[in-house]
């Protein structure tokens, strides 16, 4: 039952509604517009940021700026700084680092080779051109310490950030960037030396992006949003190098750079970005501590190091000075529970356990809050102690109208499934509206079942007092399915004996958990706010597998280290033996050895084209290869598979990660549902899902993998392919949307027919009422009846009313006639439950009249009357085109005693509809094709030729049937056979 946690991943990834007003922030930037700050570009012009409800705006450096001042002053919310953040507050009171961009540092001194400073200390009393900020700079400052160079007696010239002042001679050290002014002075020829504290060993991070300490404690969520869209900004400008280059030069381009400098910089800042790391703007404490131990030396530090409040942490709980203080006083916060509701909690010996515990003591040890049961006995008496205050909160409730009177809920911190428990046998609910008139059990209390009577006007819902009667009753069929939240019907088929139940249903709807607040705290429910912006899918994943798992037991096999000492013993002595049989043949060893060396080339040239002929076919097949270890949890793609899930192959640590993140999140609960019941049931993985590409475009792929267990039947290894399936699954939309024209386009065509049948129909009725008429006209008129005669007045009265009657009667066949065909032409939305006899019959009574105006004679054998799921205006279109197509034969061929016969009879899993005519059959030639689009005999009469493709098509993509045709004696038999299961 593990696989039904996975169920649950998917519903951590919706976000926020794009209607919401977008919160603005700012970020400060270090230096002047190049592709030192892509990330935060591409962020914008991709919109990353929006998509986090943020509008950022970019503040440009100016000479002498000082960012670390301008985020303090708050005239910037987020910066970009250099190490010496460390140094100014390696406490962490001020700032917080959220991201270090370059794990190495670009930065470089540098002079020109025709200066004579050829070395470090030939730095003493020179000219440096550096920006202020760089003149406390932590690998700066070691460099010209470790060569005994005083800083002191450097000249510092304030940056200018013109090269020529370099080129001119105005100073002779300039502090520049790797990525930037190496590549202007190759291209003006001139020769320069450069000198880096990397090469020295001085390899520190560099362009730190950072925030304030009381903007993170105010808005922690916030800086969450614009960490991630940043990241995923620079992750994007270095994966579209081309791109980001081009709108740098368009739209940030204020030094005027070219597109061959941009792309030189992008290249190089890349490298320093991913430097021993595989997800960019990852900060190593080990790192921070290295920088304050060089501060520390050089006897700059000014506060002890506390990391752990330094360096941003997106778990950790950041609590404003008012709810500091409100925590102090209300400390331990009270909450109540469900005490008998596994696994989500319960109480047992006075003590919480479930899901809500495991989840409070993770928010405990993060938050640093602590909490206090207040016990109860029932869920009710839970509610009834948060309305009269008795506790503060609930830690795992669903949002009702009842409940707002007395509560305010949190955002929600993840949404649980909707799902309907039934038999192992029944087929998967695809539709719930489709099963809604069955009988359903719910345990009564139920946030959910108001929502589902809404939703759901016509559902049977049986209250129960506990999930374990309402899976009683489905194992002994006195309901259908159960409903409930998924974990809870998870854990209760895992933890019973009712193994052939199974989750086979899921609502569209998930129920939202949340945090339900007293409403009269406001600064309990900002602070349990931000607690729920805390928690991480991963660590709730944890808690998820505590109570939904499956453990394997690992023992020791005796016996098999007993035969590997053994085999080592044989191995030894074999060796010995085998030592004394090289010393004898040395020679002819030696001899060999060429032959060896070139039989080893030629198998490695032979391995090498092996492996290019399967790139060569992956790629044409557009089919990839994987191995997943799932003891080491590493996955390992072939060339092609990089090729398919868009992953470049020398930027990637964690493929299995990169393969989570490229699954459609609507899919991942699907394919790890899958993966883990083709382990459960050894069994191969077989499936198809959807990819969600970087730029937002969707690709289908087809994966099938075959896992190799141990003797234990623990799995160890899956070997698997992945192959692309877009343009396939593409084209198979097209001819769907093709069918459906084409099904509209034969119900026209037909229309005509039934306008010339609902004519004809009226036609006699219409006759009478004109007959009648002139009857009643002339008896009028000729004054047949003596009105002063009071029997001859009686007689005329009785004559009257007759023939109003008549003419009554006649109306009354004329509004018949149309209420057929108008309901004939209702579309059908979903299948009915209704017997073949009598959807025949109404078919008969729509084509009677043109039948016997065509003085055809038809017969009925019915013998039919089992009820199955159809769509019964689209079975009529299939009988009323053969029928018409009947008509017409015997009609164009002149048929003495036309005739029709129609027979129906069940089958063990299918009802037959057999319609044969005495037309002479179809031309043995052209009967392969009749049920061919657009093929038809009769285009001289306007004939579409796609009555029997569609009436095919009905019968076979919709039933789950069979149409087919065959000559008889005396002419043409069509057999329609409908399966007893339901519709599609």
């Amino acid at each position: 039952m593990i696989r039904l946690v996975f169920l649950l991943l998917s519903f951590f990834s919706l976000t926020l509604s794009a209607t919401e007003p977008l919160k603005k922030v700012s970020l400060q930037l270090l230096w002047f517009d190049q592709f030192q700050f892509a990330g935060y570009y591409m962020a914008i012009e991709k919109g990353f940021y929006k998509d986090v409800g943020l509008e950022v705006a970019l503040h440009p450096y100016k000479h002498g700026i000082d960012v670390k001042a301008e985020v303090l002053a708050k005239n910037a919310t987020f910066g970009v700084g250099r190490a010496d953040i460390i140094r100014y507050d390696s406490a962490g009171d001020n700032f917080s680092l959220l991201a270090a961009i370059f794990q190495s540092t670009p930065s470089i001194l540098l002079t020109l080779k025709s200066s004579n400073i050829n070395m470090i200390k030939d730095f003493s009393g020179k000219r440096i051109m550096q920006t202020a900020d760089l003149v406390e700079s932590a690998s700066i400052k070691a460099v010209l310490n470790a060569h005994d160079v005083d800083i002191n007696s450097l000249v510092r010239v304030e940056h200018t950030g013109n090269l020529q002042d370099l080129v001119n001679k105005k100073v002779d050290i300039y502090s520049a960037y790797i990525s930037n002014e190496p590549y202007t002075l190759e291209q003006m020829g001139i020769e320069y030396k450069s000198f880096t504290s990397k090469d020295e060993g001085f390899d520190l991070y560099s362009d730190f992006l950072f925030t304030s300490q009381e903007f993170l404690q105010d808005d922690p969520e916030v800086v969450e949003a614009f960490q991630k869209a940043s990241l995923k900004g620079w992750e994007y400008a270095f994966e579209h190098i081309p791109e980001s280059v081009d709108i740098i030069f368009k739209k940030y381009n204020q030094q005027n750079k070219t597109r061959d400098a941009l792309a030189f910089e992008a290249k190089e800042l890349k490298k320093l970005a991913y430097k021993d790391v595989v997800h960019i703007g990852k900060i190593s404490e080990n790192k921070i501590q290295r920088i304050y131990d060089i501060y520390n030396i050089l006897g700059v530090s000014e506060k002890a190091l506390n990391i752990e409040k330094l360096i941003y942490n997106n778990t950790r709980v950041y609590f404003n000075k008012e709810e500091k203080e409100y925590l102090k006083k209300h400390e331990p916060i009270r909450f109540c529970t469900q005490p008998d509701t596994l696994p989500y909690s319960a109480i047992k010996d006075s003590r919480f356990i479930g899901i809500g515990a495991s989840l409070l003591t993770l928010i405990e040890r993060n938050s640093k809050v602590k909490f206090k049961l207040y016990e109860t006995e029932t869920w009710n008496e839970s509610l009834l102690s948060i309305a009269q205050r008795k506790c503060d909160f609930l830690p795992m409730a669903a949002a009702t109208d009842k409940r707002n009177r007395y509560v305010n809920f949190s955002k929600s911190y993840y949404y649980e499934p909707l799902v309907i428990v039934t038999k192992e046998d029944k087929n998967y609910i695809l539709d719930v509206g489709s099963v809604i008139h069955k009988q359903f059990s719910v345990v009564k209390g139920n946030s959910f079942i108001e929502t589902l009577k809404k939703s759901y006007p016509g559902i049977k819902l049986q209250e129960v007092d506990h999930i374990k009667d309402g899976l009683l009753g489905v194992e002994q069929g006195r309901y259908f399915g159960h409903i409930d939240i998924m974990m809870s019907s998870a854990y209760h088929i895992q933890h019973s004996a009712k193994q052939h139940l199974k989750i086979n249903g899921q609502f569209k709807e998930p129920i939202k958990v949340c945090f339900a607040i007293r409403n009269d705290d406001p600064i309990l429910f900002g602070i349990m706010n931000k607690i729920v912006g805390s928690i991480h899918v991963e660590e709730l994943q944890t808690i998820l597998n505590k109570w939904v798992s499956v453990n394997y037991t690992k023992g020791v096999n005796y016996e098999y280290i007993k035969e590997i000492v053994v085999l080592t013993l044989i191995f030894l002595l074999g060796l010995l033996y085998r030592g004394s049989l090289l010393k004898k043949q040395n020679s002819a060893l030696e001899k060999l050895q060429g032959e060896l060396i070139e039989l080893n080339e030629t198998l490695e040239t032979r391995v090498e084209e092996a492996v290019y002929e399967l790139e060569v076919a992956q790629e044409i097949g557009k089919i990839g290869s994987w191995i997943y270890d799932l003891e080491s949890q590493k996955l390992k793609w072939s060339k092609q598979s990089y090729e398919i899930f868009d992953v470049p192959r020398e930027e990637v640590d964690n493929l299995y990660q990169n393969f989570r993140d490229r699954i459609h999140p609507d899919d991942l609960i699907m394919v790890e549902k899958k993966y883990r019941e083709s382990l459960d049931n050894q069994e191969y993985y077989e499936i198809q899902h959807r990819l969600l590409m970087p730029d937002n475009s969707i690709k289908y792929v087809y994966e099938r993998g075959k896992t190799i267990f141990s003797y234990e039947g623990k799995p160890l290894k899956t070997y698997g392919t992945v192959q692309n399936i877009t343009e396939k699954i593409l084209n198979q939309v097209e001819l769907d949307k093709k069918d459906a024209f084409l099904l509209h386009q034969s119900r026209l065509a037909q229309m005509g027919e039934m306008l010339s049948m609902i004519a004809h129909q009226w036609k006699q009725p219409l006759s009478a009422i004109a007959s009648t008429e002139i009857t009643l006209k002339t008896a009028i008129e000729l004054e047949k009846y003596d009105l002063s005669d009071e029997k001859q007045q009686q007689d005329f009265l009785v004559f009257l009313l007759e023939r109003l009657d008549k003419i009554s009667l006649y109306v009354q066949n004329l509004g018949k006639t149309i209420d057929n065909f108008s309901n004939y032409y209702k579309p059908n939305k979903a299948s009915v439950l209704v017997d073949l006899d009598s959807i025949i019959e109404k078919s008969i009574e729509l084509i009677q009249d043109s039948l016997k105006s065509a003085l055809i004679e038809w017969e009925l054998d019915l013998d039919s009357e089992e009820q199955i799921f159809v769509h019964e205006n689209e079975l009529m279109q299939v009988i009323l085109n053969i029928l018409n197509n009947a008509k017409d034969q015997l009609v164009n061929n002149n048929i003495e005693n036309p005739k029709i016969v129609l027979r129906s009879y069940t089958l063990k899993k299918s009802v037959v509809l057999e319609i044969e005519d005495n037309a002479g059959g179809i031309k043995e030639d052209i009967l392969p094709k009749i049920f061919d689009p657009y093929f038809s005999t009769k285009r001289e009469k306007n004939g579409t030729g796609l009555g029997l493709y569609m009436s095919k098509m009905i019968v076979e993509d919709y039933h789950r049937g069979h149409l087919r045709v065959e000559n008889t004696q005396n002419g043409a038999k069509f057999i329609m056979e409908v399966s007893k299961g339901e519709s599609t």
